[in-house]
């Protein structure tokens, strides 16, 4: 990637994931041309094996360089386990790492964020208009005649520079059609656009995938960069510099740097690290809570005593079941070795074939818990804002992901020919978890603790949202297609299914919060709706940390968004107007 001498900059954004790439390539693409650096710890993820839709789930794990291997402390409500907390890096982020959904959420969320921040911009009728900015959808409308996936007029973008893709009925292995009739037969709704502005329902899933490739923050921001955007790859930002002669506030002048410079910023810092390393960046430069920056040894320099607080994070776990029938993905493309080196060779000359979209086509659900067939009374003992919200006909209290296919120990001989794979994941979770420091050297991997379960709605909404994943596995829909469990509890007791729950649940990587937004009249929420860091001139938050609430959704969209709104809010402060033509260059024909 480009360097440069000089070390002076408009902007300088630190971290090029979802959001960042989003900051840095419009500011510098607008009309005004600022002089934008943009810097990030990773590589430059250059590779093209790194974009392969069919290794959607495995890219994390078959190539740890995209990611950083971060772990969350022991888990109170969990047994004490440790878990993964994998974020990506290198440009593009999370998103050259993360799972491919893009899921924008559902019109409540969004009404709610307004109303949490007390600004009307982030209400759904305004917010759906920015994404309809970002997105480039491509759907083949086949009208099928049960109307399992249609648009719905007027919410959608075809302009913007993150292309989508909506596989169309036409496009589903023909198993999916089984699981989507049992899913409806078991009583769930069918939804044919899941990015309507409501969720609620069984749909085909939007992925981040376009003409065989993976679509990344990189890809559609950062292709062939204008000269003005210089960008800087395996480097880190360690502290925010901030000059206290300015005026009644400190001013954020620039950064440090790990190898000691000192990069300046004429106008302003702007922070898109995520969850984790925006806070800890602000902290170790001494923005945060009082008391332990000073048990660390660092000075104070503005006491924020939230940030590294509110951190709201959506668990999962997966179940398995055999099936005797293929329900998802062909079997022989995974267990066949010479088709499957002879599809990556396809791939790698001409980005067609089984590697440009196996398992990148399944069916996720969001639902409401029924309560003919579970009792859920800790809904009823929350407070009657999140109470009135979860039960909004538009609000799910989890998310249902189910796809046939071949895992890389899947026992055929025991288990038959191919696998369902369901996987259960809460929505709005009611704990809340933290991000502190461990140290003042910033090398030390940070304290991560999501708090998993540690609300009696959260044990108890994900001890239900099983059982209805195991009652759909035995419904008469499925019964024909599945063998027997092989991962999933021993019987659907409520203490039994806890216990099982404890092993196994994940963190999907979706946390929010810790640097989180608030309206004008809290003095304590450490970032105001400007994205502005309050305490502090010229330093922004532009990432998910600072989201109020966490969206029904895979947050990948989410994070589009953020970058987005905090585009567009420089665009007017510094009347820098939208860019002109879209970033997205050569990123249809190749990778960075």
């Amino acid at each position: 990637m480009t360097n440069s001498r000089e070390q002076d900059f408009d902007f300088v954004v630190v971290g090029a994931g979802n959001a960042g790439a989003v900051v840095a390539g419009n500011l510098a693409r607008s009309p005004a041309r600022p002089r934008v650096l943009l810097i990030e710890l990773g590589g430059d993820n250059a590779e093209a094996k790194l974009r392969i839709p069919s290794e959607r789930f495995v890219n994390p794990y078959v190539n740890p360089n995209i990611v950083l291997g971060y772990k969350t402390t022991p888990q109170k409500y969990l047994g004490d386990h440790i878990l993964d907390y994998l974020r990506g890096t290198g440009l593009g982020g999370s998103s050259i790492a993360n799972f491919l959904a893009y899921i924008r959420g559902t019109a409540s969320d969004y009404d709610r964020w307004a109303d949490l921040v007390g600004d009307d911009s982030w209400k759904w009728e305004n917010v759906v208009e920015r994404y309809k900015e970002i997105e480039n959808l491509h759907f083949d409308d086949d009208h099928d005649a049960d109307g399992y996936v249609k648009l719905k007029e007027g919410v959608h973008g075809f302009k913007g520079p993150v292309d989508l893709t909506l596989p169309s009925r036409s496009q589903w292995p023909k198993g999916l059609d089984i699981v989507m009739k049992a899913a409806l037969d078991h009583g769930w709704p069918l939804n044919p656009d899941q990015n309507s502005g409501n969720i609620i329902g069984m749909a085909s899933v939007t992925t981040t995938v376009h003409k065989g490739w993976r679509v990344t923050s990189a890809s559609a921001y950062l292709s062939d960069p204008p000269s003005n955007l210089v960008i800087w790859t395996n480097i880190a930002a360690t502290k925010v510099l901030l000059d206290h002669t300015a005026g009644n506030k400190p001013r954020a002048t620039g950064v440090l740097l790990a190898d000691g410079r000192e990069i300046r910023a004429r106008k302003e810092v702007i922070l898109s690290l995520g969850v984790v390393d925006t806070p800890k960046i602000l902290m170790l430069s001494g923005i945060g809570p009082r008391d332990e920056l000073r048990r660390l040894g660092i000075p104070v320099v503005v006491h924020s005593p939230r940030i590294g607080k509110d951190m709201i994070d959506h668990p999962y776990l997966v179940l398995l079941y055999g099936s005797k029938t293929e329900l998802g993905t062909r079997v022989e493309l995974q267990q066949n070795k010479e088709l499957v080196s002879t599809a990556r060779a396809q791939w790698l000359r001409d980005r067609t074939g089984q590697d440009a979209q196996l398992n990148t086509i399944n069916l996720i659900g969001f639902l409401k818990l029924d309560s003919s067939r579970v009792s859920y009374d800790e809904l009823d003992k929350l407070d009657s804002k999140t109470k009135a919200y979860i039960k909004k006909p538009d609000v799910p209290q989890y998310e249902f992901y189910t796809q046939g296919y071949i895992p890389g120990d899947w026992d055929t001989a025991a288990n038959g020919p191919q696998c369902l794979g369901m996987a259960v994941m809460l929505m709005n979770p009611q704990s809340r978890g933290s991000v502190k420091l461990a140290s003042k050297d910033p090398n030390a991997m940070p304290l991560i603790d999501p708090n998993y379960m540690g609300h009696p709605y959260d044990r108890q909404t994900m001890v239900n949202a099983v059982k209805e994943a195991m009652m759909f596995a035995r419904s008469k829909g499925l019964q024909p297609h599945v063998k027997g469990k092989v991962l999933a509890p021993e019987s659907e007791d409520d203490e039994v299914v806890w216990t099982w729950v404890k092993k196994e649940l994940l963190s999907i990587l979706h946390g929010v919060g810790t640097v989180m937004m608030g309206p004008k009249d809290d003095n304590t929420a450490p970032t105001d709706t400007n994205f502005r860091v309050r305490g502090v001139d010229g330093l922004r938050v532009i990432d998910l940390s600072v989201c109020p609430t966490i969206t029904n959704n895979h947050t990948q969209a989410t994070a589009y968004l953020v970058g987005h709104m905090g585009w567009k809010q420089l665009a007017a402060e510094y009347n820098l107007e939208s860019p002109k033509g879209s970033p997205r260059t050569a990123s249809r024909q190749h990778h960075l």
